[in-house]
């Protein structure tokens, strides 16, 4: 066979492959969350659930209870987790308790006031515990306790051991997940904050490379559309409160260094989500004032989007890099904002400088 033909063979069986992953494959951004590892814990975690719900006479009869206990608390971003699932336990514990009172108090013949009343008070259970999220685990307590009650040796109706089921398989399944997520933690903790702020640093390509094609359009041919720097701004936002939570990680050996790595690649993820603000703000004064944004300002966007792609913030070989110009602004809020985004950026090359 020519090698020319041979040449040609190979590059389509290659091209082939590339399509086939890049359809099937999971995207980078994926990657650097950890996917890979969180579908090999779940894995793991789900046959530890199984293996272990079915060795105890209680637990073997609420199965489910046990999974979902084990699903609703793995952690996605691979730190620890223990307080999220002793939060989780807590307030599931305290409304399968109020629903179960409110159920003996008002009688096994469950009504819809029964129903509405227990949930309100799950709901106002989890939410003193933690403002911020209610736990799917106590809503799906709370229901539990009022549809799938037990019943004892006699046939009567029981609270009592639908309680202890309930609480038994579910404290299980937690237990199960807080293990698990302790012990992958150890996995790739040290690369955690890096990988964080590289799918931080893709996703602000994504929005700066939307600005530049808003600011570089006619403002009156369309109007203002920030969706996709509203989703960029919302995913830098849940990587800045990613790193929070591995900040105050106490279940994990974070050295001195690691620490100083964590508390700079903060800084920088906050520098990007002010960059990302200024954007959003610039395309929008771009439109609905009709501002025409000047050459110099494209160039020195453009200018940021090159040097922001040639930063790999998994690599840990330090580089040099050039400072931009931050050059007198024009008198409008386009230009200002781009000198901001310029400070700022200068600030992350700085700081990235510094990552040990």
């Amino acid at each position: 066979m020519p090698l020319e033909l041979t040449s040609v063979i190979i590059l389509e069986k290659g091209d082939f492959m590339n399509n086939i992953y890049n359809i099937f494959g999971l995207k980078r951004e994926a990657i650097l969350l950890d996917s890979r590892l969180y579908i090999l814990k779940a894995m793991c975690a789900i046959s530890a659930g199984f293996i272990l719900g079915n060795a105890f006479s209680i637990t073997r009869m609420d199965m489910i209870s046990v999974m979902l206990g084990v699903m609703y608390n793995l952690e996605a971003i691979n730190v620890s987790g223990v307080k999220g699932g002793i939060n989780q336990m807590l307030a599931s514990t305290l409304g399968a308790m109020t629903t179960g009172l409110l159920v003996y108090a008002m009688g096994y013949n469950v009504t819809v006031l029964t129903v509405a009343i227990g949930m309100g008070l799950t709901l106002y259970i989890a939410l003193i515990i933690d403002y911020r999220m209610v736990s799917p685990v106590a809503i799906f307590t709370s229901i539990y306790m009022s549809q799938f009650i037990q019943r004892d040796v006699a046939g009567n109706p029981s609270v009592l051991l639908t309680f202890q089921l309930r609480i038994a398989a579910l404290g299980l399944g937690i237990l199960i997940a807080i293990t698990f997520n302790y012990l992958f933690s150890f996995l790739y903790y040290r690369q955690i904050g890096r990988r964080r702020l590289e799918f931080a640093k893709l996703q602000s390509l994504i929005g700066l490379n939307k600005t530049i094609e808003e600011l570089s359009s006619n403002p009156s041919d369309h109007n203002t559309n920030n969706t996709i720097l509203a989703l960029v701004f919302s995913d830098i936002e849940m990587v800045k409160s990613n790193v929070e939570t591995m900040m105050k990680e106490t279940w994990l050996p974070f050295n001195l260094k690691e620490k100083k790595n964590l508390h700079i690649i903060y800084e920088v993820i906050k520098s990007l989500k002010i960059i990302i603000h200024l954007a959003y703000d610039s395309n929008y004064i771009h439109v609905e004032n009709n501002v025409v944004v000047c050459d110099t300002d494209i160039e020195t966007l453009r200018n940021i989007i090159q040097l922001l792609g040639t930063i790999d913030f998994t690599q840990k070989e330090k580089r040099s890099f050039t400072m931009l110009n931050v050059l007198d602004s024009a008198d409008n809020r386009i230009s200002d904002n781009i000198g901001l985004m310029s400070i700022e950026f200068n600030k992350v090359l700085s700081l990235t400088q510094t990552i040990q």
